[in-house]
């Protein structure tokens, strides 16, 4: 007789709510001395030596090359070159998600700039021009030697999930669905809510809605979410949606354990879990792929400062903009492309149509998977160098340009600078930080000396450290940037005093891999979202042990359908009875077993209410009992 004990990850208990402190969404408060740290509209720190020409305002770019002609000498990427370390597209988009839950600045409407186009220029006019514009400076910053410009980061600093629920009151309230169960809206699909009235696509958008950014002005519609950004790309608006649905399965749960609850209580205890799940994943899955290792945890300090840095959101957390693919994968659960095919980035950019036309966000989560990234270098595609929210001509952009004069803008110094103040030792020719000796040429050609190199430039150009995609002074930042988003944090998950032990182990076993398998109609993932691995090697669901009637459901939970899969010793026939909570049978079926693995479709179909099933499977002498959740 044989069993098997399927743990489900599900708080029952946890401390009691009356002492429970939940986040501001602003973050302010989180630091008791320092109420303003990290909290939404304070200021972007500086950590660097101020660069401007004037010492406090002026743009520091008098005998540099233009933003353009770096852009061209340099990025201009022709072939598709991919990471050396395998890593997927969940790379760079779980770091663009986690960048919108940590920082904005805003852009200055009322200080337009203009990025000249060189004349030999491929793709733009040398009449034409890239229309960019200063970052906002906080109101009496400036104006003069002794008060520099400075910048008001505009969301809570915090890994909060404030990309799920936003990081001011009007938006958190505007995105509930106040029906008393503490859940989030959404729309048709288990998607995320449009901006009208219901939340629906079909009716008429709503002046009420929270604002939301579109590069294109072309939106009527569009989703709302906890961060303006979220309908940049469809990979994007995947994660925004995977940690809703989130959110509303640990609702589900909840109200069933603690059934006197209200719902803001409810909301409020939900919130807290995915925060944490957020944070477990960033620093225990997304850094350490990237090479990032932080010292262990060791408990919450009030003197750090956790507020967002100027070099990490000015120049070092742009890094990503280099590892993104022109193509966006979309797969079904068989690992074929979708009948609608794959799309180019450059026509997903804000349109949130293209989740809809793909039948959900499943397509992209299977194709991020399967594809490796570019590599961290001196390329970029043209999707982003050309083609970024439009033609060149008709509204284009060059990112890599843009973020060239937005190291200027904001006063960062240069690359070499940057290296003493970081406590680097500063180098003397490019051979000395630069990765290849190609990119060591075009810099020296086009700089001319390595004092004049760009933050953003050199920090792509970078040798990388071993076992890490980024180079020492990139490294040195982000490990910097992230151990004080941890330890400045009084609400961390591992320091948030209403999660016990038990409760705090338990979160650190939910991976990203985790929480896509039970809130999707996905079948079968890797473990490890952040390697990329073709569909036909991903092994066919979870190992199971060599027992003769081993068995598992996987996903569980399941929202319409799972798979059952039995190791059998030997080829036989079994039997499986399903049962509801009441103990009625509902379901019942014989298989014909082969040895070795089997995999058995279950579906529990649409008119079978949410809760709990047991699953017997009975062969021979032999039977396992397993526990499925439908949600």
């Amino acid at each position: 007789m044989h069993k098997i004990f399927v743990v489900m990850f599900v708080f029952v208990c946890l401390s009691g709510l009356s002492g429970q402190e939940n986040r501001s969404f602003t973050g302010e408060g989180n630091n008791l001395s320092h109420t303003e740290w990290g909290a939404s509209e304070s200021e972007v720190i500086r950590q660097s030596t101020v660069n401007y020409a004037d010492g406090f305002s002026q743009v520091n770019d008098t005998n540099l090359p233009t933003p353009r002609e770096l852009s061209n000498y340099i990025f201009d990427q022709t072939e598709n070159i991919f990471d050396s370390h395998n890593l997927s597209d969940y790379v760079w988009v779980f770091g663009q998600f986690i960048d919108h839950d940590i920082t904005l600045v805003e852009s200055d409407n009322s200080e337009t700039v203009l990025l000249d186009i060189p004349e030999d220029d491929e793709h733009f006019a040398s009449s034409e021009f890239i229309l960019t514009s200063r970052n906002k400076a906080i109101s009496g910053t400036g104006d003069g030697p002794d008060n520099p410009r400075q910048y008001a980061n505009m969301v809570s600093s915090f890994i909060d999930g404030s990309a799920v629920y936003g990081s001011d009151q009007e938006r958190a309230e505007w995105l509930r669905d106040l029906q008393g169960d503490g859940k989030l809206k959404v729309s048709k699909g288990d998607l995320l809510p449009w901006n009208t009235d219901s939340g629906e696509f079909t009716d008429d958008a709503t002046h009420t809605a929270p604002e939301m950014e579109d590069a294109t002005r072309s939106l009527s519609k569009y989703y709302v979410a906890g961060d303006v950004r979220a309908n940049e790309n469809p990979l994007l608006i995947g994660l925004h949606t995977l940690f809703v649905r989130e959110h509303n399965r640990i609702c589900d749960e909840l109200r069933e354990n603690h059934p006197n609850w209200t719902g803001d209580q409810i909301y409020q205890r939900a919130r807290k879990l995915v925060g944490a799940y957020i944070q477990n994943i960033t620093f225990n899955e997304w850094l350490p792929s990237l090479g990032i290792i932080l010292p262990e945890y060791s408990g919450y300090r009030s003197y750090v400062d956790p507020s967002v840095s100027n070099v990490f959101s000015g120049a070092a957390f742009r890094m990503g903009h280099t590892l993104i693919n022109s193509n966006i994968v979309r797969m079904d659960n068989d690992g074929q492309e979708i009948p609608q095919g794959s799309i180019g980035l450059k026509d997903a950019f804000f349109n949130p149509f293209a989740v809809e036309i793909a039948g959900g966000i499943e397509p992209y989560f299977k194709g991020m998977g399967t594809q490796v990234m570019q590599e961290l270098d001196c390329k970029v595609i043209d999707d982003l160098r050309n083609f970024l929210f439009g033609a060149p001509g008709a509204g284009g952009l060059d990112l890599a340009s843009i973020n060239i004069y937005r190291g200027r803008d904001r006063g960062i110094s240069d690359y070499n600078t940057l290296r003493s103040d970081f406590g680097l030792p500063k180098v003397s020719n490019f051979s000395d930080f630069v990765g290849s000796d190609e990119d060591a040429e075009l810099l020296e050609n086009i700089y001319g000396s390595v004092d004049n190199v760009d933050a953003w430039v050199g920090m792509l150009a970078e040798r990388h450290m071993s076992g890490a995609i980024f180079g020492e002074l990139v490294v040195r930042i982000i490990q910097d940037q992230f151990q004080r988003l941890r330890d400045g944090d009084r609400f961390y998950f591992e320091n948030d005093p209403v999660f016990t032990d038990a409760n705090i182990n338990e979160i650190k076993q939910v991976s990203l891999h985790e929480i896509l398998m039970r809130n999707t109609g996905i079948e079968v993932m890797q473990k490890n979202l952040f390697v990329a691995m073709p569909h036909g090697q991903i092994p066919s669901g979870p190992e199971l042990a060599s027992d003769p009637l081993s068995a598992i459901a996987y996903p569980n939970p399941v929202i319409d359908h799972t798979y059952i899969k039995i190791k059998s010793d030997q080829a036989q026939t079994a039997e499986l009875k399903v049962f509801d909570a009441n103990g009625r049978v509902i379901i019942v079926g014989s298989h014909d077993l082969l040895e070795g693995d089997n995999n058995i479709l279950l579906d529990l179909g649409n008119d079978l209410p949410i809760g709990i099933y047991n699953v017997l499977i009975t062969a021979g002498d032999n039977y396992n009992l397993l526990k499925i959740v439908k949600k």
